[in-house]
């Protein structure tokens, strides 16, 4: 089976690995497309967290099962189902919870074993190319979901890479207004024709305007623009993880009343609803780049490296 295997930074390779064989609650699942996630990004620029090299990355899957009918996406978390974060309904945050890519074998393979209940049935008729964001979009729609954005919501989102992007979309779905602040001109593009009105610079967003605001950044400059841009009493959402630490305006926090809170992933049910969205109300998919497995490396290579030329990557394995 071919896979690409990550080595440590961004040494990346496309290799023979073993048939794998799935356990006992488990099915082989023939991966038709799997989509480069920012957090894969994080390994190959040196920054891998719990990742140890050599791994096959990826959790974004979409594909078959023998013996069973249509495409399958993947709910990609593994958790225990029973500590007190997954009784409360945040599975998201368990406390023995897993990844694929991250500390299992991935999904940047022909094949991958997960759990029979991890698959998700895509709806019949639709773009297996829209079906596949339904991870990063699940993201999205989550941090939406706990911040109640409504419509006539002011959303200020930081950030056009995919979950900006995919926030943008569902965000304006909802009846929201949106501004999207993005220094490239490409993705600033896209933010504008799926619905937002757009900035170069997030230290332009209109101070003290925003209800809410989705850093997907996540860096010290942007989660800074993202707390100014928000009215008192609002919600800043710190989704992107660019940089691990850093100085957060205190005073202003306090003094304001503004709420800054870290989101990670989505529930089940947030997976779920991105899927009905998608299939409800598809989004564009022309700024998604598709290659084969054996152009991986040069994927990951144009996504940091070259942003302008590339804003969503999805390799085709099989």
């Amino acid at each position: 089976m071919r896979a690409l295997v990550w080595h440590g930074d961004d040494r990346l390779e496309v290799e023979a690995l073993p048939e794998p064989v799935p356990g006992a609650e488990e099915v082989l699942l023939e991966v038709e497309l799997a989509g480069i996630c920012g957090s894969d990004l994080h390994a190959y620029r040196g920054h891998p967290g719990p990742r140890r090299p050599p791994l096959v990355l990826g959790h974004e899957a979409l594909g078959t099962v023998a013996g069973r009918p249509g495409r399958f996406v993947v709910f990609p978390l593994v958790v225990c189902g029973v500590c007190g974060a997954c009784r409360r309904g945040e599975e998201n945050l368990c406390e023995q919870r897993g990844l694929l890519g991250l500390d299992r074998q991935g999904v940047f393979a022909e094949r991958v074993p997960v759990r029979a209940d991890a698959l998700v049935p895509v709806p019949d008729g639709l773009d297996p190319y829209v079906a596949v964001l339904v991870e990063p979009l699940a993201t999205s729609l989550s941090a939406l979901r706990i911040d109640h954005v409504e419509a006539d919501d002011t959303l200020l989102v930081v950030g056009g890479g995919p979950i900006g992007l995919l926030a943008v979309y569902a965000a304006v779905v909802r009846g929201a207004r949106v501004t999207c602040a993005e220094p490239v001109d490409e993705r600033r593009a896209l933010a504008e024709r799926l619905g937002a009105a757009v900035l170069a610079d997030a230290a332009e967003a209109p101070p003290g305007e925003a209800d809410v605001a989705v850093d997907a950044v996540g860096i010290e400059p942007t989660w800074r623009a993202a707390v100014a841009g928000v009215r008192a009493g609002g919600v800043v959402a710190l989704v992107g993880l660019g940089q691990a630490d850093g100085a957060m305006p205190t005073g202003d926090l306090v003094r304001r009343g503004v709420a800054v809170r870290g989101h990670y992933a989505y529930t089940r049910r947030d997976f779920e609803d991105a899927l009905a969205l998608l299939a409800a109300s598809p989004p564009p998919v022309d700024w998604v780049t598709v290659l084969e497995l054996a152009e991986g490396a040069e994927g990951f290579r144009v996504l940091v490296e070259e942003p302008a030329a590339a804003t969503k990557v999805l390799l085709a394995p099989s």
